[in-house]
């Protein structure tokens, strides 16, 4: 890559890194130097053609601000009591009064000997706190009797991350395009579109990583476990003549060209073929 890479944004460089191992190409960084209103980089083909790549990413609102603020902290805070606590966070406008009060609803739950703050909930127990985390926050809470939170020499702080996912598996990915047809109408992906069309290119690369929110879970999961590729083109816009879609916390990436579907495993130690 080149050496002005640097002046890219850490996921921008990560794309041109898979991009330069898929394709044998050199990525050169192009929203640098002042630019306005151009694609990230451009690629350098081994076959002397140019494309313009353009990276952008999918997540459900107010995942990313999760992850940010959540990651700061260590994805930890301090131990309220005298069991472990697990805090599953659902929005970032929950985090401000969780803060807050996840000590007083933790102390209240092993005062009650309840490893679940729902249990006090259904029980009547009158606390605003305890009444707002259950019925207006999408948050959760968890204690562990059993797991002290201070063990000899171990301090075990209270585990804080996002909220889960779980449900079937789309292994076939025959939801895939609905999934996507939704998430790329999203307004943020216009300007990204635009972008490329306006490149000087042989070629048009949209490369999006998929935070695991991004998708319906079934689909996000295929994407990101299966070795399946999708049955079906993608429903992306004419200007763009090559879709990379990269899921999160996936060896996988997948690949769209006019010559169909491919996968790649540009993060083992050989990257393998498309198929």
């Amino acid at each position: 890559m080149s050496e002005t890479a640097h002046d890219l944004p850490a996921d921008e460089r990560h794309a041109c890194l898979v991009a330069e191992r898929v394709l044998g190409a050199k990525a050169i960084p192009w929203d640098i130097n002042g630019r306005q209103g151009v694609v990230d980089a451009m690629l350098l083909l081994p076959d002397g053609k140019k494309a313009a790549f353009e990276v952008t990413k999918l997540a459900a609102d107010g995942a990313l601000q999760i992850d940010s603020i959540l990651a700061k902290d260590g994805y930890s805070w301090p131990s309220p009591g005298r069991w472990w606590w697990s805090i599953e966070v659902g929005s970032p406008y929950d985090i401000p009064r969780l803060r807050k009060c996840y000590t007083r609803i933790a102390l209240m739950c092993e005062r009650h000997n309840v490893d679940s703050p729902y249990v006090l909930w259904r029980a009547n127990y009158e606390d605003v706190d305890l009444t707002w985390l259950i019925e207006q926050s999408s948050s959760d809470m968890h204690g562990y009797p059993s797991v002290p939170a201070v063990e000899g020499d171990i301090k075990r702080d209270a585990m804080v991350v996002p909220s889960g996912r779980g449900g079937g598996v789309d292994r076939s990915l025959s939801g895939l395009n609905s999934a996507l047809d939704r998430a790329l109408m999203r307004p943020h992906m216009a300007r990204h579109v635009e972008k490329i069309a306006k490149a000087e290119a042989d070629e048009y690369h949209l490369f999006v990583p998929l935070h695991f929110t991004a998708l319906p879970f079934s689909v996000a999961y295929g994407i990101m476990e299966g070795d399946t590729l999708p049955p079906e083109p993608p429903p992306i816009p004419s200007s763009i003549t090559h879709l990379w879609l990269a899921p999160q916390y996936s060896q996988r990436v997948i690949l769209w060209t006019p010559s169909g579907w491919q996968q790649h495993f540009p993060y083992s130690n050989s990257s393998n073929g498309g198929r």
